[in-house]
């Protein structure tokens, strides 16, 4: 079985691009957000449960399993190992799952040989910079036990779309005052403040 590093790019899509900034200033930062005309979707309670294969390495093969509880509803996100790039590039799937169906979706990975390995808890409010590129969003992340991040991000559904949307999110990020991008998840910062 080809390694997913191996296989056609096309198959691969679509790609979350995503640059992940530390927040020095909120309030400046919601300041830049309201001139530049970002228009605020949504605000929620998101709990992230990250869960560890029986046999494959995540750390290895850079990739991801969770669990997510956005407000009361959930879904299940698999994430791709990341592309080269100056912002974080890679595959991702995610579907909803069924109302009251979590506990038992858990009960099967966990009967798979899966494990849990840490939960990520945050507030977000999601922004839409539409006008400025399509799809184009910014997050704004208060993280339990790792503070404030801001998310600029946009979903590309082919290889044509990536280096515009790179564009956009590097433009965008400087309109708004972000100039200090972090590369770990929070899911790696979390377990490095644990060690």
């Amino acid at each position: 079985m080809a390694s997913s590093k191996t296989q056609d790019p096309m198959k691969q899509y679509p790609m979350e691009i995503e640059g992940k900034y530390r927040v020095e200033d909120s309030i400046a930062l919601l300041a830049h957000l309201e001139k530049l005309g970002a228009k605020e979707l949504e605000s929620e309670s998101q709990e992230d449960h990250y869960l560890r294969h029986p046999a494959r390495d995540f750390r290895i093969t850079d990739e991801a399993l969770r669990m997510r509880r956005v407000n009361d509803q959930w879904h299940i996100t698999y994430k791709g190992p990341r592309q080269e790039g100056l912002f974080k590039t890679r595959p991702e799937i995610e579907l909803p799952l069924a109302d009251r169906s979590e506990a038992g979706w858990l009960r099967i990975w966990e009967n798979l040989g899966f494990e849990p390995v840490a939960v990520v808890r945050k507030t977000r409010r999601v922004f839409s910079l539409e006008h400025f590129h399509p799809g184009l969003k910014v997050t704004f992340d208060d993280v339990c036990d790792l503070g404030i991040f801001a998310e600029v991000e946009c979903v590309v559904d082919s290889p044509e779309e990536l280096a515009r949307a790179e564009q956009a999110i590097a433009s965008a990020a400087n309109f708004v005052g972000l100039h200090h991008i972090e590369k770990r998840s929070y899911l790696s910062m979390l377990l490095e403040q644990q060690k």
